[in-house]
């Protein structure tokens, strides 16, 4: 059987979720950047940038103030949708307005990502 989180611990893991991914960022522009290069460096940090901040928009609208724990589902898929919203608009922005290598740029973002969803399969089983 599993146990059922507080509303407090579900707020305190999906808080910590973009801070980690911030640093698992860091790492891999440094590896990017000691292989290939600045350019490089900065389109993988960029890409694991657009993954945190659509995961910080996911963390502020499930740790909303206002709310109980019955409405969490509804805020974790409304959560979802604007991470999403987000992630896509970041995108957008980088690609058509920047030269970012195309690579570094994915492997920043989906790294980071994986995190994300890794993060939160163990935490909520």
């Amino acid at each position: 059987m599993t146990e059922h989180m507080t509303l407090t611990e579900v707020k305190k893991t999906v808080v910590k979720i973009p801070v980690y991914q911030v640093i698992i960022g860091l790492i891999i522009a440094m590896v990017f950047f000691f292989m290939q290069g600045r350019p490089a460096a900065v389109s993988a940090g960029t890409g694991a940038l657009i993954s945190a901040l659509g995961s910080l928009a996911f963390t502020v609208i499930v740790t909303w103030p206002f709310g109980d724990t019955q409405s969490l589902v509804g805020r974790m898929f409304k959560g979802e949708i604007m991470k999403f919203i987000v992630i896509g608009i970041l995108f957008y922005i980088a690609v058509t307005n920047f030269s970012f290598q195309l690579m570094p740029l994915l492997v920043g973002f989906i790294a980071t990502l994986l995190a994300f969803w890794v993060a939160l399969l163990t935490s909520f089983k």
